[in-house]
């Protein structure tokens, strides 16, 4: 019998947890073929065959995060259908909204086992501004053609526990929970323990938007002293860079990183991780982003906002500091005291760390993937 044949759908070109599934499914012996859409560039990229899968990239520019992405949906779907058509794959692997609604059509005239992870859910994502009453309606239409498509799979997996609310009222056939957490590193690299001096190292590494608190935590930075904050992106909001440039010496900004192992290597190397997230936005309450748990597993301290599902799994564990969004105030004291305590610091990693191993780790995600994936299998051949 051959190998089942995989097509993970993703909306992005850059994604460390899809490459993660990647990785995991072709270790399985599944012949895994990652279409991917790079909106960055619209030139043709060649196709690229790693040493365990396929990946090919849809080349065609596009917003990345914005509101005014879904006018080129149309275009992204028509390919899907067409790779989709061509490749036959006997599970197709659907990585958010942007992907669904092209799977669904083809498996109305082809069969195949349907897998749909949400990283985000798109209904939440489409935020308040002008023309009020036109988006509310497309949040519907979105939430309406989101449950079909929940309905309609074989396999739902979700990044964190408190997306349940998100897709409350949903008919689920089958879940799994599977965290955005990174693959280990610490056999590879050597954790910096924090010393017995005052200056520290922040990073965050991310898309560089308002709703993310950067300009708070620029502003929580700029009078203090040994404190050193790096960020790392895409500048979604341009604004943002305007307001580090009072504060050359405190503040780098070192544009978007492309190999993700210089994020984590940076991360290793950092004194302490912050990522915020305004908890009025449904698109970012919910979140619990791999930034989280790369300071687990580098041991690192993290800041984070309140009513947030980081929040949550930080108090649970503590392994970080939660902090009032907003609260320039709180964002301040909460660095001047992991500036000063580096007994706290130290304290913090450790505790993160040992959650990532019992609990996060990507070893654990990995097997659930797994066995989820083995159980689709059986099901077909049965």
């Amino acid at each position: 019998m051959s190998n089942p044949v995989v097509s993970i759908l993703r909306g992005r070109e850059t994604d460390p947890a899809i490459f993660k599934y990647c990785r995991t499914l072709s270790n399985q012996n599944y012949e895994v073929k990652l279409l991917i859409w790079n909106r960055r560039s619209s030139v043709n990229n060649p196709d690229l065959k790693t040493e365990k899968f396929f990946i090919k990239q849809f080349c065609f520019r596009a917003p990345l995060d914005k509101f005014s992405a879904v006018f080129f949906y149309p275009v992204w779907w028509v390919y899907i259908i067409f790779f989709l058509l061509k490749e036959k794959p006997d599970i197709v692997h659907s990585c958010d909204f942007d992907t669904l609604i092209p799977a669904m059509i083809v498996k109305g005239f082809r069969k195949f086992k349907f897998v749909y992870t949400i990283f985000d859910f798109y209904a939440n994502n489409i935020q308040d501004g002008s023309f009020l009453s036109v988006r509310n309606s497309l949040r519907k239409i979105v939430r309406t053609i989101d449950f079909w498509g929940i309905g309609s799979t074989d396999l739902l997996i979700l990044v964190d526990e408190s997306r349940l609310e998100e897709i409350h009222g949903a008919t689920v056939k089958n879940l799994i929970i599977i965290y955005n957490t990174p693959e280990d590193q610490k056999p590879i690299h050597d954790i910096k323990i924090p010393k017995s001096h005052t200056h520290v190292s922040i990073f965050f590494a991310g898309l560089l938007m308002h709703i993310r608190g950067i300009t708070d935590i620029i502003k929580a930075v700029s009078d203090l002293p040994d404190v050193q904050l790096t960020l790392a992106g895409p500048l979604i909001d341009t604004d943002i860079l305007e307001a580090t440039a009072p504060y050359p010496d405190r503040i780098k900004y070192i544009g978007w990183i492309p190999s993700y192992q210089e994020v984590l290597d940076r991360t290793f190397d950092s004194d302490i991780l912050i990522r915020l997230s305004d908890p009025t936005h449904p698109k970012t309450r919910y979140e619990s982003p791999n930034k989280l748990f790369e300071a687990m597993m580098c041991q690192k301290p993290i800041i984070v906002s309140d009513k947030s599902a980081m929040a949550t799994i930080v108090r649970q564990n503590n392994c970080g500091v939660v902090v009032p969004y907003g609260d320039i105030r709180a964002i301040k004291e909460a660095i001047i005291q992991l500036r000063t305590d580096f007994h706290l610091r130290q304290e913090l990693g450790k505790n993160g760390r040992f959650a990532y191993d019992h609990t996060y780790s990507w070893t654990i995600m990995e097997q659930r993937l797994v066995s989820a994936y083995h159980s689709l299998c059986n099901q077909n051949s049965g």
